[in-house]
């Protein structure tokens, strides 16, 4: 017997639980180390010699972005236990009083404004509390008041840092952030105050070395204003006395106007500065500024690894031009999509004239011929059936060599028809007339082919040209930059890193926003990331314009998305030709357009067969091209007509029937060119719209019925070719909207399916004509 090894059994679901719950756990304890040891030194930063509103704003915004990171407030009272002169007590109570308010209100990241007061009314409480028992002074009343509103202020200020530190994988950061940093960062120098290493004072030594980095990073314009910002915050501890504002934004002017020459360059600048100021203020007695703390300073800056140095460049670098990034190659970008459009169609209509003039001539030229001239001649002669039934494969052959003794080739007196024909004289006049008639008929036709590839070679010399035409065209297009750089940073919180957004305003009030990203290769970040955190940032329900992805040769892919409209449509079709062997003459089409709209159309072509279906087919292509690139309406219909009059040297034309839905309205467009009436459903109410036109293609100006409705919830639209009416009988319009009344399904390919079994009831599976239903049912969307 054959033994079985069982293999262990363990829940995979389980364990993968189980290490994320770890990871997190990791991340949580090496953040709240990190927080608290910033809530030390910002526990230590005071002002007005003995006011802390720092360090409870901190711990008012780190329990608001996650309330377990209470535990990091340990860090910020030690920072004020280091303090002399400062009543340590009153922020123990503070600290008590601001977690159990959040804890009771149960604060979220998002209520800022509930969290700042909070903070507000528990300092000033404590503080007049503390202020009545010592005394209750009107400065004291002040101070408090003063304070309160400060640690109100900075919860703005920290929720934003904290936001950036938690993340440890951000490559964008906003203004806001930023600047919330650097006011951090100046707040750190104003904890390190008054403490010393050996010969070397922390405050000093670290406000030297983001100066340093600030001019590496910016030049001049970042490192003065980095400078003087640290100079100011330094002076609000009262240590420091407002020389140093002067100083520090003196030594980062000129540090940046050195960054041309590296490192070594910013260096030097800054203790250019330093000497300068210190000879201009003390004249070298004392200096400004601990050279202990230069040195240590510009040795940190000089070691620290360019590549990282190079990231915090790129980061800020990156900020910077979020806000500041050229237009001119976004709008070259959409301006080229644009022009991509214009260019198909016109290669679509150089296309249509050379498929024209595939076959100008073919086998039953001649055919028509050799019967035009039996017609006349032959028919009423005794030997008709013994020539054309009985030998007909001699006689059409003999033809054949007939033409060619017209032409040169042979003598006449050796045709075989020369001795056997009773009317020999009759046919060869009646051929010599009809080959002369059909040797002028074949060179005009040479000219109209000549002529065609002409167009057809126009059409697509204008389709290349147009392809570089993106720098010479301006379009009207808003683009929204704010709301860009909005998204940009929000997408990179939520962990989805994106190489660029366009937000712009395509001129109907509808926002289009592109997202260019890394390529995921058919792993959906799009359906499962990107569009839900676009819709939560937005505040309404986003959806992509396109189904399939956009991958350049570079890996980028590229997503397009427009405000869900606040309708949808769904189409069903049923479609019979005349004749079960033959394609049918009727083309349809819908498709979904830029801005929210929805086209439908059909078009029935003149008889049927391949014939028709060539003309009905080429009326649908062109319009698509035509409209799907946004030309005007009228000039479409103007154009198709013009074109289906030029491209064929015979009589053809097509009727036309358009309908444009609009999804955020609801506000319908009904277009007909020689079409059958079309008809609106809406419960048991039948609206008909007729057209009165005739068909395109006939004359050199075409008169279009246009007419425009009001569709609601639950609307049918059903367009349906002659050959569907037809069955109805005399009074069709009428007769239609009767069986129509009384339908009542839900789907509108079964209605669809039912009115086309009607039509083949009526006509005994007989259809006179091609015939096709082409319904469409629009609904409230729930979004």
């Amino acid at each position: 017997m054959q033994s079985t090894e069982i293999l262990p059994y363990s829940r995979i679901g389980r364990k993968e639980n189980n290490e994320k719950i770890q990871k997190d756990n990791i991340k949580f304890a090496i953040n709240s180390i990190i927080f608290a040891l910033i809530g030390f030194v910002i526990g230590r930063a005071q002002i007005m010699d003995n006011l802390l509103p720092f360090g409870v704003a901190y711990f008012a915004a780190l329990i608001m972005f996650r309330r377990k990171y209470f535990i990091s407030g340990i860090g910020i009272y030690l920072g004020t236990l280091t303090l002399s002169g400062v009543n340590s007590t009153k922020y123990l109570f503070v600290f008590i009083l601001i977690l159990l308010f959040e804890s009771l209100f149960k604060v979220k990241s998002k209520n800022i404004f509930k969290v700042s007061l909070i903070t507000f009314l528990c300092l000033l409480t404590v503080d007049i509390i503390y202020s009545k028992a010592y005394g209750f002074l009107l400065f004291d009343i002040m101070t408090a008041i003063y304070e309160s509103i400060i640690a109100m202020l900075m919860i703005f200020i920290f929720n934003q840092a904290i936001s950036l530190l938690s993340s440890s994988n951000r490559k964008v950061i906003s203004n806001e952030e930023l600047i919330s940093l650097c006011i951090l960062l100046g707040i750190l120098i104003l904890g390190l105050n008054n403490i010393k290493v050996w010969r070397f004072t922390l405050n000093s030594t670290v406000g030297i070395l983001i100066i340093l980095m600030s001019s590496y990073i910016g030049g001049v314009g970042t490192g003065a204003s980095v400078g003087t910002t640290i100079g100011l915050i330094g002076s609000l501890s009262l240590i420091n006395t407002p020389t140093s504002v002067g100083l520090y934004g003196f030594a980062g002017l000129l540090s940046g106007s050195m960054k041309k020459l590296s490192r070594i360059g910013i260096v030097l600048g800054f203790l250019v500065a330093a000497a300068i100021m210190t000879f201009y203020v003390n004249a070298y007695s004392n200096m400004l500024i601990n050279p202990y703390d230069l040195a240590l300073s510009s040795a940190l800056f000089l070691a620290v690894p360019k590549n990282h140095l190079d990231k915090l460049l790129f980061i800020v670098k990156g900020n910077k031009d979020l806000s500041q990034r050229n237009y001119n190659v976004k709008l070259k970008e959409v301006v080229t999509d644009k022009l991509k459009e214009y260019s198909e169609v016109f290669d679509e209509l150089g296309k249509s004239f050379k498929k024209a003039n595939e076959k100008i001539l073919d086998h039953k030229d001649i055919s028509y011929l050799f019967e035009e001239i039996a017609n006349k001649t032959c028919t009423d002669c005794a030997m008709y059936k013994t020539c054309w039934d009985k030998d007909f494969y001699f006689t059409y052959k003999s033809m054949f060599d007939l033409v060619e003794n017209l032409e040169g080739v042979g003598n006449i007196e050796n045709n075989k028809l020369y001795k056997r024909c009773i009317r020999f004289p009759e046919l060869l006049n009646c051929t010599k007339h009809n080959l002369q008639l059909y040797k002028i008929n074949m060179q005009w036709r040479e000219r109209l082919k000549d002529a065609k590839n002409i167009v057809s070679n126009q059409l697509k010399g204008i389709s290349a040209v147009i392809s570089n035409m993106a720098d010479d065209i301006s379009m009207n297009i808003t683009f929204k930059d704010e709301l860009e750089q909005y998204l940009m940073v929000e997408l990179d919180k939520r962990g989805i890193s994106v190489d660029d957004v366009i937000v712009y305003d395509s001129g109907d009030g509808n926002v289009v926003i592109k997202i260019y990203k890394k390529a995921c290769y058919a792993a959906k970040e799009c359906e499962r990331k990107v569009i839900p955190a676009v819709s939560e940032i937005m505040g309404e329900k986003y959806e992509r314009k396109n189904t399939l992805c956009s991958i350049n040769n570079k890996g980028r892919c590229g997503l397009t998305l427009t405000k869900a409209e606040s309708y949808q449509v769904s189409t069903g079709i049923s479609k019979v030709s005349k004749s079960a062997n033959k394609i049918s003459g009727d083309t349809y089409s819908f498709m979904e357009l830029e801005g929210g709209k929805y086209m439908a159309a059909l078009s029935d072509g003149m008889g049927f067969g391949y014939r028709a279906a060539s003309e009905s087919s080429t009326t649908i292509s062109l319009l698509e091209r035509f409209i799907e690139a946004g030309f005007d309406k009228g000039l479409v219909v103007q154009t198709l007509n013009s074109i289906l009059a030029l491209r064929s040297a015979e009589e053809m034309f097509s009727t036309v029937d358009i309908s444009f839905i609009d999804l955020f309205t609801g506000d319908a467009e009904f277009i007909k060119i020689g079409a059958s009436a079309t008809f609106i459903k809406s419960g048991r109410d039948i609206d008909v719209i007729e057209s009165s036109s005739l068909p395109i293609g006939i004359l050199e100006d075409v008169d279009a019925d246009i007419h425009d409705r009001k569709l609601k919830d639950g609307d049918f639209v059903i367009l349906a070719t002659d050959g569907v009416l037809d069955c109805f009988g005399d009074d069709k319009e009428n007769n239609m909207s009767r069986f129509l009344k009384d339908l009542d399904m839900r789907n509108p390919q079964d209605m669809a399916e039912v009115i086309m079994k009607k039509c083949l009831d009526l006509c005994g599976n007989a259809p006179k004509d091609d015939m096709t239903v082409l319904v469409i049912k629009i609904w409230k969307r729930h979004v």
